[in-house]
């Protein structure tokens, strides 16, 4: 009897352990479901491609020697280290350069109306033996990319520089005024205005420029002054031409009437032709200089607007976010593309620039609806080691086109390519109109159905080797205008 009541008293525990054992396994283990495994092939018609098209810009400053070239240096020495910058550019996956062509009112090219420039030679008027924007456009196109002439309107320089016999202000010393030690061009004379419309005029003639572009230098710094407003002293020119404005309206009209005068040249001239300005980050600061850069976009004066935003995001007084927006906000259909502060990495007195920061600023900014992209001030900054190695592997890993802007509707747009896929090469068809090709692969962000379009290849080539697993489609480019995309094709 004894051992019959340890039987069913053993016989008790166990069933309980096995129940609290089954009980544990199927409450708190269960098995987990097999995750569904997302196609790495395309599909059309639930999928969306995200394509960006930015303008990517480098300012290469002459003024000073600062980025190029080494004054003096031979013809040869100057000419290769120009088509190095632009290699390394290109490189870097940049598709504009803001070239300085007009520093202190001389020419980087060859003019019959303005000096060569003193940082060649490091004497006024004196032929380099080559002519450097010739060869900057030259080598920029071989590569795909832009060429913009970059010109400073009214300054000419130190009056510590010794003016060449065939300068404007030796010829017309009534066209200069001298202000703190440093000469400018009257911008509100007639003939001064005229003046500029030809130095464009003759560029744009003689060369293949894809823009010009002017940046923050109108009226010198300090010019805007209650307690002496004729520091810089064009009072005559107040009192002749000033048509009972007041001063700072009448200085203001000037650069304005300049800013629409030579906008309206480049249009008749050559529409294809970009017509960009860089004014000081703020519109506050801009007005300093009677730079009216948000009147420029109501009236749309400009093809695109390039705001020098040269503080970090969170910056007490002039926060990146809050300056982009608001320029965002007043855009008016005109691209914006900020100027980025390349020049303060490394630099401990800016301990904010750091790599992630300019990732940030590049990140937001291509948040923004009215931004086309950024332009990077300037080049020997640029070409830091660490800062070229993040941006090539991060911010600019892949190529871009530059997006459609300005007014041109006289290029042909090409018809889409045809492309097919054999083992992993992808080939398509010549389109007529083409002047290039732009192959793209498609990265699935995460696990959605949205993809991004990363540009892998840029070129007259007619062919591209794929990876398998990957979707590829091309677009056929002629200057700016792009064809809608191709079929899309799979590399199993």
């Amino acid at each position: 009897m004894k051992n019959k009541r340890l039987f069913y008293t053993r016989l008790l525990v166990l069933s309980s352990l096995s129940i609290f054992v089954l009980s544990c396994s199927k409450d708190d283990n269960p098995p987990s479901e097999p995750e569904e495994e997302l196609s790495l092939q395309f599909n059309p018609s639930t999928d969306n491609i995200i394509l960006r098209h930015e303008f990517r810009a480098a300012w290469l400053t002459t003024v000073g020697n600062y980025d190029w070239p080494v004054r003096g240096a031979s013809a040869a020495s100057q000419s290769a280290a120009l088509v190095s910058i632009i290699e390394q550019l290109k490189n870097l996956n940049f598709n504009v350069i803001l070239f300085h062509v007009r520093p202190t009112s001389d020419a980087f090219y060859r003019s019959n109306l303005v000096p060569w420039s003193y940082y060649l030679t490091g004497t006024q008027g004196v032929d380099p033996g080559f002519d450097p924007l010739a060869v900057a456009i030259e080598e920029a196109h071989k590569r795909g990319m832009e060429v913009h002439a970059w010109l400073n309107p009214y300054r000419i320089g130190s009056t510590s520089i010794t003016l060449a016999s065939n300068h404007p202000a030796v010829l017309h010393p009534e066209w200069c005024i001298v202000y703190e030690n440093n000469r400018y061009l009257d911008p509100g004379l007639p003939a001064v205005k005229t003046h500029l419309r030809e130095v464009v005029t003759e560029i744009i003639h003689n060369y293949n420029v894809d823009g010009i572009h002017f940046d923050d230098y109108f009226y010198p710094a300090g010019a805007k002054s209650a307690t002496n407003p004729f520091g810089f002293n064009d009072q005559a020119t107040y009192n002749t031409y000033g048509g009972g404005k007041n001063l700072d309206a009448w200085r203001e009209a000037n650069v304005d009437e300049m800013v629409q005068d030579i906008g309206n040249t480049v249009k008749s001239l050559n529409p294809k032709v970009l017509y960009g300005i860089s004014p000081q980050g703020k519109q506050e600061n801009s007005m300093t200089v009677y730079a009216d850069a948000q009147s420029w976009l109501q009236q749309r004066l400009v093809d695109y607007l390039a705001p020098q935003i040269y503080w970090q995001i969170g910056h007490p007084t002039a926060d990146f976010a809050t300056v982009l927006s608001y320029w965002n906000a007043n855009a008016n259909g005109v691209p914006i593309i900020p100027g980025i502060a390349a020049y303060k990495f490394g630099d401990p007195t800016y301990p904010a620039y750091t790599l992630s920061e300019f990732l940030n600023e590049i990140s937001l900014s291509r948040s923004y609806a009215s931004v086309a992209g950024n332009c990077w001030f300037r080049v020997a900054h640029i070409f830091n080691p660490a800062l070229s190695s993040y941006i090539a592997g991060t911010i600019y890993h892949y190529k871009s086109l530059v997006p459609k802007m300005g007014s041109d509707s006289s290029t042909p747009v090409p018809a889409a390519p045809e492309v097919s896929v054999t083992i992993k090469a992808v080939t398509w068809n010549y389109v007529p109109n083409a002047t290039s090709y732009a192959v793209y692969e498609l990265e699935r962000i995460g696990k959605s159905s949205k993809w991004n379009a990363n540009c892998r290849q840029i070129g007259t080539s007619l062919t591209f080797q794929g990876n398998s697993g990957k979707n590829y489609f091309v677009i056929a480019v002629n200057g700016r205008e792009k064809s809608l995309i191709s079929n899309i094709v799979y590399i199993p």
